[in-house]
């Protein structure tokens, strides 16, 4: 796997585990990223941000982090369903609008799938196969949070954290198609850290840990660690690019779960970076 010398990070006092959990961590944190929003705002000129909420931990911080930003009237909240199975987590993120004083609006996008499916029906190809119809929900919810920005001249605020990231466990152009990447130095376990000071509700810091609601397993339980240990690990092995065996002597993991760890970041590098050019091939 290949990585710049000197990966971007936020620098922040890490536990012996590698970690950003530590109450002076977390307040730096509460501390930079409202700050960091709002010189994003000024530069574009734009008039505020929106936020599509799913009742999650990302969405929930996110909101908060943009209402401490630019002020509760300059942010936008957007519930987006589209399964039947998403109207508790729905229901949850307009609590969670209500209570930051935004303004917000529920589109419902299960008519606009089910055209959508309609219309790429006649391709012949199947309508129903689970990862591409959730990729293109993912799309979908994305192109009507952009319209919303577009037409109030705000900016969308990703809620992408660092662990989904490197693993790729979102749809490509799907959530991390956004203005800012508001949580891209974040791994999980330090954006839990966060909300918990942040006293995030426990209905919220219950729910699923992925976005994947229709895996059988997480990400974490894929490789058989602990979520914690899973963001311990990428921290040394991508951020400080320690080998395989450094890497597993501090976490505590056999050397061939770092290997497999770093082969799907490896995998999923494609949802990261800009499409390659033929330049890029020199």
């Amino acid at each position: 796997m290949s990585h710049a010398k000197h990966p971007r990070t936020l620098k922040l006092p890490r536990e012996e585990n590698g970690l950003a959990t530590s109450k002076p961590a977390v307040r730096r944190v509460q501390e930079l990223l409202p700050a960091f929003l709002e010189d994003t705002v000024v530069e574009a000129e734009a008039n505020g941000l929106v936020v599509a909420l799913d009742g999650g931990i990302e969405t929930t911080v996110a909101a908060a982090m943009a209402v401490d930003a630019v002020g509760a009237e300059r942010v936008t909240g957007l519930v987006v369903p589209i399964q039947l199975s998403e109207e508790a987590p729905a229901r949850t993120a307009e609590a969670v609008a209500s209570m930051l004083d935004i303004e917000h609006h529920r589109l419902q996008l299960q008519p606009v799938l089910a055209a959508f499916q309609s219309v790429v029906g006649e391709t012949g190809q199947p309508t129903d196969d689970l990862v591409a119809i959730r990729n293109a929900s993912e799309r979908l919810r994305m192109a009507c949070t952009y319209y919303v920005a577009n037409t109030t001249n705000r900016l969308v605020v990703g809620t992408v954290n660092r662990t989904e990231r490197l693993l790729g466990t979102v749809a490509k152009y799907g959530e991390n198609g956004v203005d800012v990447d508001l949580f891209g130095d974040l791994y999980r376990t330090e954006l839990r850290s966060l909300a918990e000071d942040m006293e995030v509700p426990s209905d919220i810091m219950d729910r699923a840990t992925t976005r994947f609601d229709y895996a059988d397993r997480s990400d974490a339980e894929e490789l058989g660690i602990e979520p914690a240990t899973l963001d311990s690990l990428l921290h040394f092995a991508v951020d400080r690019q320690l080998s395989a065996p450094e890497t597993a002597d501090r976490v505590g993991v056999d050397p061939s779960v770092v290997r497999r760890a770093v082969r799907w970041c490896s995998r999923t590098r494609h949802k990261r970076h800009t499409p390659p050019k033929p330049s890029m091939a020199n």
